[in-house]
């Protein structure tokens, strides 16, 4: 391994005044600044790079810039020939078949070994991080990928996810949203609101832990962002980690990295890190968070369950709707997957896209009728097909 950036480092390849990327480095730098100060954290910001993907990160950035213009992110640990690894796998095959992107995949500790297979694919670079603090949700490990990533703009997914053809779109409208005037990651709405509503089969999971008013309606924790977010995801995990970790409990917080940008108000409110009920999980505290801020902006379900894929335009037309926020259903984009946690059922799907994407390319979503006979979920032309 090759220690890429860490606390108190002079990095060489980190771009300069004039750069295009010297604003984000600024914003990485002034974000890092309030974990760094604490030595029990110092090592949680440490990102090394795996050497045998050297080949990768030298193609996806410059000796003039260790950042990435655009990337995919997730996160991994485990045993060798663990579900993760497999799940891992096929998402890296994804970004393989449908995207011109990398994909950077921060490991978590020194159990997981990257498969050998992986040394293969152009797109695919690899890092490692030290493992998360005790008493804090592995799944935090997700906002020190995003951060450690140094991605201008970035896409973060997780093992058990798929991206389609059109999900580098994405990209274009994360730069868009997502800036200094609106310096928030941005999440796709979830498929349940997580909002009491009488009679609905799903009001046993309503969110009532935090008080507080909700600014919009849960969103699932597949984030996009853009550097500017970086003060709101570096305060996220500083808040976190000051409930659980005794050396940083109890500090109070005046003002937020985003408040060193003076960017957002409510960031420059004083908070003090203690647990709440809402800390349980990264989706339960970025929603938290980011309605604490004020934030209003979600995606379109662009995350769909396999299901929902097979049924295209057979569809329900009020698909996911609740009272308050999309009376009239979510807006679906067949962009990308979740819950692919089945090896064998997801290679089938890979397969699948990976000969119906040969298609042409329509404004609307094909029914089954008019797809190739191969495009036949179970057909006897599509078996033959992934043979």
């Amino acid at each position: 391994w090759e220690l890429l950036w860490a606390c108190g480092r002079h990095h060489a390849r980190a771009p300069t005044a004039g750069h295009p990327h010297a604003r984000a480095q600024e914003a990485w730098d002034k974000s890092v600044t309030k974990l760094c100060t604490h030595p029990e954290l110092a090592d949680q910001v440490e990102t090394y790079l795996e050497c045998e993907f050297l080949d990768q990160y030298l193609r996806w950035t410059t000796s003039a810039s260790e950042w990435l213009e655009e990337a995919y992110v997730t996160y991994v640990a485990g045993e060798k020939e663990s579900q993760y690894e497999w799940q891992a796998t096929n998402l890296v095959r994804s970004v393989a078949l449908f995207s011109s992107r990398p994909v950077v995949v921060v490991v978590f500790g020194l159990a997981f070994v990257p498969p050998l297979e992986w040394r293969g694919l152009p797109h695919v670079v690899v890092y490692r991080m030290h493992e998360i603090k005790p008493k804090v949700s592995f799944n935090f490990n997700k906002i020190r990928a995003m951060v450690a990533a140094r991605a201008v703009t970035g896409i973060q997914l997780d093992t058990d996810q798929l991206i389609f053809k059109g999900m580098d779109q994405v990209f274009n409208g994360t730069r868009r949203e997502i800036t200094e005037t609106y310096p928030w990651p941005m999440m796709p709405v979830h498929w349940m609101s997580r909002d009491y509503e009488p009679g609905s089969p799903y009001s046993v999971y309503a969110f009532t832990a935090y008080k507080g008013n909700h600014t919009m309606r849960w969103g699932h924790a597949h984030p996009t962002w853009t550097f500017w977010a970086l003060p709101f995801l570096c305060d996220l995990l500083l808040e976190r980690y000051g409930a659980s970790v005794p050396a940083v409990r109890g500090v109070e917080h005046e003002e937020g990295a985003l408040g060193s940008f003076g960017l957002g108000v409510e960031s420059q409110a004083q908070r003090t890190t203690g647990y709440k009920a809402w800390m349980i999980e990264d989706e339960d505290m970025l929603n938290v968070n980011l309605w604490r801020d004020g934030a209003t902006k979600q995606w379109c379900k662009f995350d769909l369950e396999p299901g929902v894929w097979l049924q295209r335009l057979g569809s329900a037309k009020a698909v996911y709707e609740d009272t308050m926020w999309y009376p009239d259903g979510v807006p679906l984009l067949f962009l990308s997957f979740h819950n692919t946690k089945n090896f064998e059922s997801t290679d089938w799907l890979l397969a699948l896209l990976s000969r119906c994407s040969r298609e042409p390319s329509r404004l609307r979503c094909p029914s089954a009728l008019d797809m190739d006979r191969f495009c036949n979920s179970g057909s006897e032309e599509e078996r033959r097909a992934r043979l």
